[in-house]
C-alpha cells in the first residue's frame, strides 16, 4: 500500500546527503540536475563573455566588445525563453538541450564577431562542451555530498585509528617488510625522482580501482540483499523513512532493480567507502616505514645498499646512536606503501576474513541506503521488475545488476 499522503522529501534529501540522488524516484536531468548547476553556468558564461574580446584590441573597443557579448547573451535568453513561452528575461525553471546548446555555442560566437578569433571560437565551444560534462557528472552523481560524506567516513575511521592499526597492520607487515630490508628495492625506489614516484604510486591506485571496480557487481548483490521485510525494515532505524517503513506493507513483487544510472551512481558510492579505507591503511604503512627505517636502518647501510650517501632531510642523536632521516628511506616508504596499498585491496576483496574485518562496518551505510530505497519504493507505490533473485524471500531487494 503506498503513503500517498507521507511527505517522501526527507528521504529524498537523506539520499542526495549521501551522494546516491539517483535513488530519486524520476530524478530528471533537466529539473534536477542541470537546472541546479544554473548559478555555475551563468558565472563561466559571463567570464567567457569578458575574456571573448581580442588581445590587441584598444580599451574602448574590448569594452564595446564586452558589451555587445552581453546583448548577445541576453539576446539568446530572451530568444530561448520566448520560444519556450516564458517571459523574455525570466530565470528558467529547467535547462533543456536548447539552454544548453545557448551556453556552448554563445559564447563561442562572441570571438568571431569581434575580431574573427575562429580558433579561439572553436576552443571556447570545446571547452565549454568539457565542462559541461564535468558539471553533469559531478551534479548528477552528487559529487560534492558524496565528498562531504565521504569525508565525515574518513574522520570516523581516523577515531578508530588504534583498531585499525592493531588488525591491518601484522597482516600486511608480514607480506612487505622482507621487502623494506632488500638491497634491489631500495636501489630501485630510492633512484626514482618523485614525479616518477607519483607515477607509480598512481599506476598501483589505478590497478586497485580497476580491480575494485570489477568486483562492484557481486558486492552491489551482496549489500542490496536481505532476508525479509522485517530485516529491511530493521536497517531504516534512525532514517526518514523509519516512520514510512511502520505505514507501509511489504511489497508483493519485490523492489524493482537498479537503473544503469542507479548502479553507476551506488558503484561510485561503494568505491569510494573502500577507497577510504584502503588510502588510511597505505598512509599507516608508509608512515610506519618511514619511522621503522629512522630508528632502525642506520647510514653506513643505506650507503652499503646503495652505493652512496644517501641525501639527508634530518638526523636526531639518540643514546649516542645518530638515527638518519633521507629523502631516500621517503621514497620507499612511499613505494611499498602504494604496493601495500593494491595488496591490501586485492587481499580486502578476494577473502572472507578480511571483508569481515574491515568492510562490514565501513559498507554498512550502503546497505543502509538500500533498505531506505526499497521502503521508499514502497511508499511510493512502486512495483518491482518481473525478475526476482532466486531464493531472495519476496519484498527484498531484487538482484541490482545493470538494467
Amino acid at each position: 500500500m503506498a503513503v500517498a499522503s507521507r511527505d517522501l522529501r526527507p528521504t529524498e534529501r537523506w539520499f542526495e546527503r549521501r551522494g546516491i540522488p539517483h535513488f530519486i524516484a524520476d530524478y530528471s536531468a533537466e529539473r534536477d540536475i542541470w537546472t541546479r548547476t544554473l548559478p555555475a553556468l551563468t558565472l563561466l558564461f559571463l567570464v567567457e563573455v569578458v575574456n571573448a574580446p581580442s588581445e590587441s584590441f584598444p580599451i574602448w573597443l574590448d569594452a564595446l566588445a564586452v558589451v555587445g557579448g552581453f546583448g548577445i547573451l541576453l539576446g539568446a535568453w530572451a530568444l530561448v525563453n520566448v520560444w519556450r513561452r516564458r517571459p523574455a528575461l525570466s530565470r528558467p525553471e529547467d535547462l533543456g538541450a536548447v539552454e544548453i546548446a545557448v551556453f556552448v555555442l554563445a559564447p563561442a560566437v562572441i570571438p568571431v564577431v569581434f575580431g574573427g578569433q575562429w580558433r579561439a571560437a572553436v576552443g571556447t565551444a570545446a571547452l565549454n562542451v568539457g565542462l559541461l560534462g564535468l558539471i553533469y557528472f559531478g551534479t548528477s552523481y552528487g559529487v560534492v555530498p558524496l565528498t562531504r560524506w565521504g569525508a565525515g567516513q574518513l574522520v570516523r575511521q581516523l577515531g578508530s585509528v588504534t583498531n585499525l592499526l592493531v588488525r591491518a597492520l601484522p597482516l600486511l607487515l608480514l607480506f612487505v617488510t622482507f621487502l623494506f630490508i632488500n638491497t634491489e628495492v631500495w636501489q630501485t625506489a630510492s633512484g626514482l625522482e618523485w614525479p616518477a614516484v607519483a607515477l607509480v604510486a598512481g599506476l598501483f591506485a589505478m590497478i586497485g580501482t580497476a580491480f575494485a571496480a570489477m568486483r562492484l557487481p557481486r558486492q552491489v548483490g551482496e549489500l542490496s540483499l536481505f532476508e525479509s521485510w522485517e530485516k529491511t525494515a530493521e536497517r531504516v532505524a534512525g532514517t526518514p523513512a523509519e516512520a514510512l517503513a511502520q505505514e507501509v506493507e511489504e511489497p508483493e513483487s519485490g523492489t524493482a532493480a537498479l537503473s544503469r544510472r542507479q548502479w553507476g551512481n551506488v558503484g561510485l558510492v561503494v568505491l569510494v567507502s573502500e577507497g577510504i579505507q584502503i588510502l588510511i591503511v597505505t598512509v599507516l604503512i608508509g608512515l610506519f616505514f618511514g619511522v621503522f627505517g629512522f630508528l632502525a636502518i642506520e647510514e653506513p647501510v643505506v650507503v652499503a645498499w646503495l652505493g652512496h650517501a644517501p641525501d639527508r632531510l634530518w638526523t636526531l642523536d639518540l643514546w649516542g646512536q645518530e638515527m638518519v632521516l633521507t629523502w631516500e628511506l621517503l621514497r620507499v616508504a612511499t613505494f611499498l606503501a602504494s604496493f601495500s596499498g593494491l595488496y591490501f585491496t586485492v587481499v580486502l576483496l578476494t577473502d572472507a576474513t578480511y571483508r569481515e574485518e574491515f568492510l562490514e562496518e565501513v559498507l554498512a551505510e550502503v546497505r543502509d541506503a538500500f533498505a531506505v530505497r526499497a521502503v521508499y519504493l514502497a511508499a511510493r507505490g512502486d512495483g518491482a521488475a518481473a525478475t526476482v533473485t532466486p531464493g531472495v524471500t519476496p519484498g527484498g531487494p531484487t538482484t541490482l545488476s545493470p538494467t
